[in-house]
């Protein structure tokens, strides 16, 4: 890529990111102060009808139970604590750290698992890498060959290849989002949306970690459930990798196009001149 293009992706992404910060400001910003002002009358209202805590002893509360927010759930009503790291919650976090998808929900606290998460991350991200380029390749090789097919005979050759491209992205919907997704309405009790909503933000890993596989711990089978979802996370990444290569294709050929056409005009106008 020349300095030229380069320079215009650049500044692509920075309006880009622009545009984006305005929107989820205008989305987020007045939700986020009214939650924030109901915190604080929340906060006025229990210290008034506690005069006995300060506001330093309720400061260290909540900052305690920050800390170990999801402990504390167990401690206040009175539940047998969930082990978080059984054989599962390990293997999901294992899964969170090779694919960088990182939720945030499970983080290390000992200063040993600290160490080990970090060559645990140094050797599995190389492999899962690997996989995940063969699993590309693969879907690659199915895709090419549906795109090849002929379903409509008589029509033009461009006409065929986006109605086989249409198949192709239907079916990986389909697999990848529409079917895991009623699993988990049943299974993790989220809406619809709620689902896809979690399988795009898992499968293009960037894993906020508000909606995490496994909270409902009445789940039977826990562990099996588990495994197959992030068994199916690691296929859906091939998938959404491939479909993020083409939009990047497609969008690249543009540019390409359009600084291409730029260079002629220009040379166009050079020569007219001399």
């Amino acid at each position: 890529m020349d300095g030229k293009k380069l320079f215009l992706l650049i500044i692509l992404l920075v309006i880009y990111l622009s545009l984006g910060s305005v929107m989820f400001r205008m989305l987020e910003g007045s939700a986020e102060t009214d939650r924030q002002h109901s915190l604080d009358a929340y906060l006025i209202r229990f210290l008034a009808n506690h005069s006995c805590v300060t506001v330093d002893e309720l400061q260290r509360l909540l900052t305690k139970a920050t800390e170990d927010s999801v402990l504390v759930h167990f401690a206040l009503q009175n539940e047998t604590r969930v082990d978080r790291w059984d054989f599962s919650g390990a293997f999901a976090f294992a899964v969170s750290v090779v694919t960088t998808i990182g939720y945030g929900n499970m983080a290390p606290y000992t200063l040993s698992g600290k160490a080990a998460t970090v060559g645990y991350a140094l050797i599995g991200i190389p492999i899962t890498l690997i996989l995940l380029n063969a699993l590309g390749e693969k879907l690659a090789a199915v895709f090419a060959k549906i795109n090849k097919l002929k379903l409509c005979s008589k029509s033009r050759p461009s006409i065929n290849k986006s109605i086989n491209m249409l198949l192709i992205v239907l079916f990986g919907v389909m697999l990848m989002f529409v079917a895991p997704g009623f699993i988990f309405t049943i299974v993790e009790e989220w809406n619809f949306l709620e689902t896809l909503y979690f399988c795009f933000i898992t499968l293009s890993t960037i894993g906020f970690g508000d909606y995490i596989i496994g909270k409902n711990q009445c789940c039977p089978e826990k562990d099996v459930y588990t495994i197959l979802a992030y068994v199916w996370i690691l296929f859906g990444l091939a998938y959404l990798a491939l479909v993020i290569k083409y939009i990047t294709d497609v969008l690249l050929k543009k540019a390409s196009k359009v600084v291409n056409q730029r260079h002629f005009k220009r040379m166009e106008v050079s020569l007219i001149l001399t």
